[in-house]
């Protein structure tokens, strides 16, 4: 399973939690676990509260825009 969302990132720390408990991984692994889905979820909170900011925006005819830094590609992964 791949978390998109936050009902997948939700349902992967389940799974984490029900690893703990029959101990198939240790504190230290699901500590990190729970660090990386919390970063994701702050990820999902920009987006949406983005998407509000561009919907009031719309809706309001106004002429101010949103820069577009996302579609920026990457300059180098290495």
């Amino acid at each position: 399973m791949t978390p998109v969302n936050t009902k997948s990132l939700f349902a992967h720390l389940c799974i984490q939690m029900e690893k703990l408990d029959k101990g198939e991984i240790d504190a230290s692994t699901a500590s990190a676990q729970a660090k990386l889905v919390a970063q994701c979820n702050n990820l999902l909170n920009y987006e949406l509260k983005r998407a509000v900011i561009i919907n009031a925006i719309e809706s309001n005819n106004a002429k101010e825009h949103i820069r577009e830094i996302e579609s920026k590609k990457f300059d180098s992964l290495a």
